[in-house]
């Protein structure tokens, strides 16, 4: 015993079979991509072959309190996906008629028969999102009464076990079909070996979970593998020990609520938790957040009032990419409309640190004119350019600025960041020359002006069109036919200019392929859309109509992307 913690060599057959281990209930689901099973059972195969006595996989953290069962605070996926890799072990056993071996390998590793409870207990139990699939569907033997009854599953994690199984499936098939029938049972019994014997661990027993998070921490300052996630709740709930269940409960609401949003839930965690320290804190990178986060975050206190305040936002920023979200409810329709725009149209994110801070502090009103704002200063940029890391810096000051209050009116941000934001003339100088590579930017854009066009009060916002409706046409095709008598030069120059752009009901546009310009004025001369009709006044096409087209475009840009709004 070093103080409140025993470390003990073991390795993870010998650890199943000493212990019945169980995950908290607040821990996250397994979590474990295709990649990382792979990885496991390469290394393994690789160990095996080699005849290697011992390797290492790393640390696992436990909780044992009196006569309780251990809990795992670190180390589930790798005890899980081996405990997963035994059962599939032991049917490969039942398929080679080695009843006896498999039912070894299954009682001893993997579940237990438990005599109260008259059930077979796992030898890792899992969280509640979990365990019942893993037990009934992952950890099920052939030879079950139930096996054919097993339920089925939409959640994400239990889909990941599913997958997870089936990978180790296809794995041992294939290595077993390498190896003669007779010899299954060898090559199998090889690596339950392996398991047992030389799949080495270091067990780490804390006697309650802030030692445990406390050592956790330890492990990972001295370079041991973790998520970012991880690493910042186990420092949490390690400055925790009186209020435990109140930090996990609001832990876990905040990532439960993350995880429904994003497939990577631990990308989107660390990603929320450092634009919610920016609205206060001002520009972080994601490297530098957990040092930040330990040297302002120590005290009990201070980390109930961080937590609360991550799990009480989390609403707030998931609306961000999400107009019929329930907080927008309250506000305008134009707020909901620059909220698709900016995350349908724009695809942008540097952002979203600022959009996050005005959408937890500016009342509705102002709300819905710094969202046009947001519209505006995002397409500027992304035609004049982005100026390095400029945006992130300005971004990231205004939103510390919108958090601490020292700005709560549109007007003031938009004087903030006036010096920085292209003026109507830069803009419109540079959209006369713009290049646009990405064809949801080009519609977007050619879309707005069209309403523009149509003197739209709000141009900047467009519905969400469906592709195989609207078509984005290059008037001077990519492959001019011999119609056209352009040479390759200037076809290759006119590609990406928005001039040389129109839309068109994909029905029209459908036939037109590299047709002479003569076929294309009179398709575009019945247009729904007056942009695209315009085109059809000239007489031909070259690079000095797409010019001029392109100035004309971006006199209308100017308006349609305007910096100014109502005081």
């Amino acid at each position: 015993m070093a103080g409140n913690f025993t470390f003990e060599p073991k390795t993870v057959g010998k650890l199943l079979k000493s212990e019945r281990l169980r995950v908290p209930v607040n821990q996250r689901s397994y979590k474990w991509e295709d990649v990382h099973i792979k990885n496991l059972l390469a290394d393994f195969d690789e160990a095996i072959t080699n005849d290697d006595n011992d390797y290492f996989l790393g640390t696992v953290v436990l909780v044992k309190k009196g006569k309780d069962d251990p809990v795992v605070q670190d180390g589930q996926q790798r005890l899980a996906t081996s405990t997963i890799l035994l059962a599939r072990i032991r049917d490969r056993l039942f398929d080679a008629s080695r009843e006896r071996a498999a039912q070894s390998v299954d009682s001893e590793f993997i579940r237990s028969y438990d005599r109260e409870s008259e059930a077979m207990i796992p030898r890792i139990t899992l969280n509640d999102q979990d365990n019942d699939y893993f037990l009934r569907n992952i950890l099920a033997s052939p030879t079950d009464r139930d096996y054919d009854q097993r339920p089925g599953t939409n959640r994400r994690s239990n889909l990941r076990l599913e997958t997870s199984s089936n990978i180790i499936s296809t794995f041992l098939d294939e290595k077993l079909k390498t190896v003669r029938a007779e010899s299954h049972f060898d090559y199998l019994n090889r690596w339950v070996n392996f398991i047992e014997s030389s799949a080495s661990i270091v067990v780490v027993t804390a006697t309650d979970e802030v030692n445990a998070y406390r050592i956790f921490e330890t492990l990972n300052d001295r370079g041991l593998k973790a998520s970012q996630a991880d690493i910042l709740k186990n420092y949490f709930f390690s400055r925790c020990a009186n209020r435990m269940p109140e930090a996990q409960s609001m832990w876990n609401t905040m990532a439960a609520n993350l995880e429904r949003q994003e497939e990577d839930e631990s990308e989107t965690l660390v990603t929320y938790l450092r634009h919610l320290w920016i609205t206060v804190h001002g520009p972080t990178k994601e490297r530098e957040l957990a040092a930040k986060i330990r040297k302002d975050v120590t005290a009990e206190t201070r980390t109930i009032q961080f937590l609360s305040q991550a799990s009480s936002h989390v609403q707030d920023y998931l609306a961000l990419t999400n107009p019929k979200h329930p907080k927008w409810a309250a506000y305008k329709p134009s707020v909901k409309k620059n909220i698709e725009t900016i995350s349908e149209h724009l695809q942008i994110e540097q952002i979203w640190p600022l959009m996050f801070a005005v959408a937890m502090h500016f009342d509705p009103e102002e709300a819905d004119k710094a969202f046009r704002l947001f519209v505006s200063w995002s397409v500027r940029f992304l035609i004049y350019g982005g100026r390095g890391g400029m945006l992130d810096l300005q971004y990231s000051l205004r939103a510390q600025e919108v958090g601490t209050k020292k700005i709560t009116k549109a007007r003031e941000l938009r004087d903030a960041m006036s010096k920085y934001v292209p003026t109507d003339a830069e803009f419109k100088e540079a959209f006369a020359s713009a290049r646009v590579s990405r064809p949801h930017l080009a519609r977007y854009y050619l879309r707005a002006l069209e309403k523009t066009r149509t003197d739209d009060p709000h141009p900047e916002y467009v519905a969400n069109e469906d592709v195989l409706d609207v078509s984005l046409e290059h008037i001077l095709p990519f492959e001019p036919s011999s119609e056209w008598n352009i040479d390759e030069e200037t076809s290759s120059a006119a590609q990406r200019l928005l001039g040389n752009m129109v839309l068109l009901k994909a029905a029209q546009n459908r036939d037109l392929g590299n047709s002479g310009f003569e076929r294309k004025r009179e398709v575009f001369g019945n247009s729904g859309y007056y942009t695209t009709r315009d085109v059809a006044n000239s007489q031909s096409w070259g690079m000095p109509e797409i010019r001029e087209r392109q100035r004309n475009l971006a006199e209308m840009a100017v308006k349609t992307w305007t910096l100014r709004f109502e005081e």
